[in-house]
This record gives structure tokens, sequence and C-alpha cells, in this order.
């Protein structure tokens, strides 16, 4: 991918450390599937082009990570998943409730039939001070300006996602940046922004 700039930071999916990657997705996004599997699963499914990596940086610095998967791919980790389980069934054991949990954020009806538009936001981590020398409004606009090479980059029209209900500081990045809800179970919010 060419490497996008805006202000004083670039967006890059070339020459990423992944195992850097997998250890912030694990620290920061304790939630994610990812915290309970393991590196290689991590780097297999990245060099299969399931799942795409992209960092924002500022001077070389990782100011932020955001991770994508297509509709189509997303079906296809879920399968690669099952499969590690079965392979390591006493991870699948110790972390059973966890992966119960994680069934409600499965169900997406807005985007069935319309795959092709969709892109799924599946991690977020923006470290706030890389961010601290701008104001608020235009650190949205750049991390915005990103989303946009990221989607086109997909021939996608929108980004759809989903969090934790008691995610406050998710709840409020993604209303301030009018993604619209179309989805709420008890324990997970569905999100959607289309992107020109």
């Amino acid at each position: 991918m060419k490497k996008f700039k805006k202000n004083q930071y670039y967006l890059t999916n070339n020459k990423i450390d992944y195992l850097v990657v997998f250890k912030l997705i694990q620290k920061n996004i304790p939630r994610s599937i990812f915290s309970k599997l393991s590196y290689n699963f991590f780097k297999t499914i990245i060099k299969k082009k399931i799942i795409h990596i992209f960092l924002i940086k500022k001077k070389d610095k990782i100011a932020s990570v955001i991770s994508v998967i297509s509709p189509k791919n997303y079906n296809l980790l879920k399968k690669e998943i099952f499969l590690n389980l079965i392979i390591n069934p006493i991870n699948f054991l110790l972390n059973l409730s966890f992966f119960i949990s994680l069934m409600d954020r499965d169900d997406n009806p807005q985007i069935k039939g319309k795959e092709k538009q969709y892109l799924h936001l599946l991690h977020l981590i923006i470290f706030k001070k890389y961010f601290s020398d701008i104001s608020l409004k235009k650190k949205d606009n750049t991390i915005n300006f990103f989303y946009k090479k990221i989607i086109k980059s997909f021939n996608a029209k929108f980004f759809y996602l989903c969090y934790e209900v008691s995610n406050k500081d998710a709840h409020n990045y993604y209303k301030r940046n009018n993604f619209t809800i179309y989805k709420k179970s008890t324990k997970t919010i569905f999100l959607k922004k289309k992107f020109l």
C-alpha cells in the first residue's frame, strides 16, 4: 500500500512488527479474542491475508493500530479459530465463558447481501500521547482521513464494528465521529459509518 501522509502522521502496512502489534492488542483490548490465542496463530492469519494491519505513525512511533477484515474473511477467521481451539482444547476449556460471551458479536443483519460494500473494523487502538499537541477535532479528522484510505483500498464504502456496552471510551469516540448504531444487545453495540 502507498504511504499516505497527513500533517505529521502517516499510514503504513509495510514492515510491521506483528509481535509488537499482538502485544499491544492484548494489553489494550483484553476482550479481543486474540488475548486468548497465541502469537503464532495471529501471525498465521495475517500471512494468509485473513486480517490486515495498518499503523498510523508519528516520527516512526506507533500512534494508532487499526486492523480490518472483510465480511467474507470474518467467516473464514471463525473457522480458523474453531480449528485452533480443537487443536488446543485446554485453552478452550480454560476460557470457556470468554468464548461463549463472544457469540453475541456474530449477528450482523445489516450487511448480509451487501458484503462487498463493508469492511469490518476489528481493532482500533489510539495512543493519546501522540496526538496531545493537536486539537481533538484535528485528531479525529486525521484518523478519519486514514480510514478513508483504508476503505478505498478494499473498494468498500462502510466500516462496521461492535464494542461492549460497558466501553464508555469507545462509545464517546464513535458517537463524536458520527458512527450510526444499527443494533444493540444487552452486552454489545453494533455500529456502521459510510465513507465517501
